[in-house]
């Protein structure tokens, strides 16, 4: 059995998944450790896809950042612990499509306008306010603004003093490429483990969907058969939401409600490979039925056959006693004939 499943590559086992529901009861008679290694390389896939598409969408928006710092900044510095920015007028990008969508920039701040570019800022998802001796970051993982003072990042990173045109040059295709790639590694694994524990519960659920949907076939299945049944049943659900994240990274094309979609399609996988199962036992039933009515055919036959041979043997031991008894009567007559015959010549 281990021999056969070493020989069914993933390739071939993602093909079957996808187009042979036939092959399904098959595939549900393989061990746990063949499902879960299967599993984990359709994961594998997946998450190297998405995390391809998240790093490519955060490049596009470093690049926005850097052409926003290039063309629209003033010229700034940062030393001992200060920013300064060469204008003095507050400096206020609102509505981006880049890293933050709201943006302030102002080195003398009052402490009445701060409390408004605070409000200002509440609405937004992503928002830095940058001050003179701190800063202030607004995102969607955070409830609100989190305040950093500069010192605190200088002495954390080892960051004395920098310029525009270094912050630039920091950005070099190098070091945006050493960036990108630990980003990469960096959110693969974090998306593999995610998935791969989040996953088992979209597999309970569709286990427990064909296990009662088969009782409602009366059809008796195992429920660890159906969550088997339910890991393949993922295969072109998991490849299509790999494409349609790389769609929508890029291009504009969206697909609303498609988590119901995902269950949806697993789930006709599930009823259709019941219904093998079921068409199969169907079958191995009527095959069953035959098998026993020829194997009563044989039965009556050999009885025939036996009470003809029976019949014959009674037949020959009646012959046979028969035959003795006509020797015996032929003996008997001989006997007597020989006691009858003259004594005169003798006299």
């Amino acid at each position: 059995m281990m021999k056969q499943e070493k020989e069914i590559s993933f390739l071939k086992k993602l093909i079957i998944s996808i187009k042979d529901f036939e092959k399904y009861p098959e595939l549900a008679s393989k061990s746990w450790l063949t499902i879960t290694s299967y599993l984990i390389k359709l994961l594998l896939i997946f998450t190297i896809i998405i995390s391809f598409a998240s790093v490519y969408d955060l490049s596009k928006q470093v690049n926005n950042v850097i052409n926003y710092i290039k063309e629209e900044l003033p010229e700034f510095a940062f030393a001992n612990g200060e920013l300064k920015v060469e204008q003095n007028e507050p400096i206020i990008y609102e509505n981006m499509d880049n890293l933050f969508n709201t943006i302030i920039i102002d080195t003398n701040v009052e402490e009445e306008t701060l409390n408004t570019y605070k409000e200002k800022v509440q609405n937004t998802n992503n928002a830095i306010i940058l001050l003179k001796e701190k800063a202030l970051l607004k995102t969607q993982v955070t409830n609100g603004l989190v305040e950093y003072n500069y010192n605190t990042i200088a002495e954390t990173y080892k960051i004395n003093e920098f310029t525009k045109n270094e912050v630039l040059k920091y950005f070099s295709t190098t070091n945006l490429m050493l960036m990108y790639i630990g980003i990469f590694i960096m959110v693969a694994i974090y998306m593999f483990i995610l998935y791969f524990a989040s996953i088992w519960l979209d597999i309970v659920l569709l286990g427990a969907l064909g296990y009662f949907t088969a009782l409602i076939l009366r059809l008796h299945l195992r429920f660890s058969a159906m969550c088997k049944v339910a890991v393949h049943s993922l295969s072109l659900p998991i490849l299509l939401n790999a494409i349609v994240i790389l769609l929508e990274t890029f291009t504009t094309f969206r697909i609303q409600y498609f988590e119901i979609m995902y269950i949806g399609v697993s789930y006709i996988y599930i009823i259709a490979a019941i219904l093998m199962i079921k068409s199969d036992v169907i079958k191995n039933q009527k095959e069953l039925i035959k098998i026993i009515e020829e194997q009563e055919k044989i039965k009556q036959e050999l009885e025939k056959q036996k009470e003809k041979e029976e019949e014959e043997k009674e037949k020959q031991k009646k012959e046979k006693q028969k035959e003795e008894q006509r020797k015996k009567e032929k003996k008997e007559q001989k006997e007597k004939n020989v006691g009858n015959e003259p004594q005169g010549e003798n006299a």
